[in-house]
């Protein structure tokens, strides 16, 4: 997927203001406070998250429907004269191949060929020190257990992750350190 394209610092400030001001909003929410499309606020705070900047707390089920994600903004201690100019811009490219998978939460629904294997790499990415189970992992990204066993086997096969544990198996990002290091 391409990178989100950098929003005009105004909007990005608004949001930012926005999400500082209401912790543990909806995208929704956040677009009708700053009067930016709700398309665009998802794609923003999709690329806060990405950077940390940002904490994603996934939306529940309501008996047949789904809740929306609530977002809250991570704070940092930086006060350097810089840190506010720097905290506002976002990367003009990704630094990795995590980077550029768009992590936030898939939608429901049939993905093309490779993208729940690119999905799995990025859960991965995200928690580098940590062996995960497929269960695990389809939970997070809301996928067929079964589906994410068969991608983590395609995944170890092209040596992107490796196998930490055999029972029940558990797997890491290839580029993590010592296998033998990982958490539950």
């Amino acid at each position: 997927m391409a990178p989100v394209p950098a929003a005009p610092i105004p909007t990005l400030q608004a949001l930012l203001d926005a999400l500082a001001d209401r912790p543990d909003t909806t995208a929704a929410e956040l677009a009708t406070a700053t009067g930016i499309g709700r398309s665009t606020a998802s794609k923003l705070l999709a690329t806060l998250a990405t950077q940390g900047r940002a904490l994603r707390r996934p939306g529940g089920q309501q008996g047949n429907r789904r809740t929306p994600d609530r977002w809250t903004l991570i704070t940092t201690t930086d006060t350097t004269p810089d840190s506010t100019a720097a905290s506002t811009a976002l990367p003009a490219t990704p630094t990795t191949r995590a980077a550029e998978i768009d992590r936030s939460r898939p939608a429901p629904g049939r993905l093309g060929a490779g993208q729940l294997r690119d999905l799995v790499e990025a859960c991965l990415a995200e928690r580098p020190n940590q062996a995960l189970s497929a269960t695990a992992i389809a939970k997070t990204l809301d996928r067929s257990a079964g589906a994410v066993a068969n991608a983590l086997q395609a995944l170890a096969g092209q040596g992107r992750v490796v196998q930490a544990q055999t029972n029940p198996h558990r797997y890491l990002i290839a580029d993590a350190s010592d296998p033998a290091a990982a958490t539950d």
